[in-house]
């Protein structure tokens, strides 16, 4: 039994050693838990983040599907996951406005998105938009790992044909 024991408890520990070193894969918010140093806070964010469009622009008629792409000022674009102080991703709503500073963006999944939430959780600038003819407001804003909305936002108003 001496000898089995460290056998039985070596693939236990071989599995425990891997995981320690797995990369954040989630990008739904309630598949990331807050750090447990509970040092960071969404208000730690940097003052001068900002989100904005640089195609389309406001005014633009444009075809369908809509391709947005966009930039990011004073953070870097990483992805969703363990949130970080001066990183954030994107989030592009469509007729639906901004969240406030401080509010949790719901998704991402299937119904978001026909909710007019999308998310580019992968830390991307750009993204596809599959919208029907006719006028859309969007937004732009940055949230942390968490999906947690920051920054100054940039709202446009398109239409597509």
């Amino acid at each position: 039994m001496r000898r089995a024991l460290p056998l039985m408890l070596a693939p236990m520990l071989l599995l425990a050693a891997c995981d320690d070193d797995a990369d954040v894969e989630a990008t739904d918010a309630a598949d990331v838990e807050e750090p447990e140093d509970h040092d960071y806070s969404v208000d730690d964010q940097p003052d001068d983040a900002a989100a904005s469009f640089l195609s389309p622009a406001d005014g633009d008629t444009v075809g369908a599907p809509v391709e947005v792409e966009l930039a990011a000022d004073g953070v870097e674009l990483a992805p969703a996951g363990a949130p970080a102080v001066g990183e954030g991703h994107f989030h592009v709503m469509v007729d639906i406005g901004c969240y406030d500073g401080g509010e949790n963006i719901p998704g991402p999944s299937d119904e978001d998105e026909a909710e007019g939430r999308f998310h580019l959780g992968d830390g991307s600038d750009a993204r596809t938009l599959d919208l029907e003819p006719g006028t859309y407001e969007l937004c732009v804003q940055l949230a942390d790992g968490l999906h947690t909305a920051f920054g100054e936002t940039d709202t446009i108003e398109i239409t597509v044909e």
